[in-house]
């Protein structure tokens, strides 16, 4: 009687895909559903409150990431189950994929609480499109190890794949994934998709090297930094 009860007053999880950069990507169905939400479960409050200003939109709003991801995904679980209907957000782009929001979900299924995708823009789905390279079969390796020697260590490993494959690491590793992939496999065609759909996009193909070169020179001495998925076609 009480599980019949609790799913009685249930709510619901959307799980809704924001914009990679620019803001007017967002989907009308995924504004529908932040504006008709109880509350917005976000990744980081700053990044929250610049789509919230664009959106116009007023909700109260729950941070969940790394730091607290355990407890805030409990406290959005409770409310869930007295009935809520609240959306997960990411700083960009969809949720839960190589951002917070995993744990949050398997509480969801565990529970019994109905969730629902909101697709939208995708800065993998983009760079493979841009890319040129063959995609009928790749390999996503996702986020690279932060330490030098184990890094290098997965990328040893790209030599023994004969797929394409996806790269991602933060914003100022950049050129430092570029000069290690340079020594590793220096022969390799690379495509960089850097600062996607802003109005700052750039696209690079070529050797490590040969873009290194281009972007010091598109640069010209200022901080190589921005969001970039980088693909390594197959050997």
């Amino acid at each position: 009687m009480e599980v019949q009860e609790s799913h009685r007053i249930m709510g619901k999880l959307f799980i809704v895909s924001t914009p990679i950069g620019n803001y007017f990507d967002i989907t009308i169905r995924a504004v529908d559903t932040l504006k008709n939400s109880d509350l917005i479960v976000c990744e980081e409050l700053k990044e929250y409150y610049k789509l919230a200003k664009f959106l116009n939109l007023e909700k109260d709003v729950i941070p969940l990431n790394e730091h607290n991801e355990s407890e805030a995904s409990e406290e959005v679980c409770q409310l869930l189950l007295q009935g809520k209907v609240i959306s997960l957000i990411s700083d960009s782009g969809t949720p839960a994929f190589a951002d917070p929001g995993r744990k949050l979900i398997n509480m969801c299924i565990e529970y019994g609480i109905k969730i629902e995708f909101i697709p939208g823009a995708n800065s993998i789905l983009s760079a493979i499109v841009m890319c040129g390279f063959d995609v009928s079969r790749f390999y996503f390796f996702g986020f690279l190890s932060p330490k030098a020697n184990i890094r290098k260590k997965q990328l040893l490993e790209l030599e023994k794949i004969e797929r394409t494959t996806i790269l991602m690491d933060t914003p100022y590793r950049l050129l430092q994934l570029l000069e290690d992939l340079k020594s590793i496999i220096p022969s390799r065609k690379i495509f960089v998709g850097l600062n996607i759909t802003q109005e700052s996009e750039k696209s690079y193909r070529g050797t490590a090297a040969e873009i290194i070169e281009t972007i010091l020179n598109d640069f010209q001495g200022e901080k190589v930094k921005g969001e970039f998925i980088l693909i390594v076609d197959k050997s």
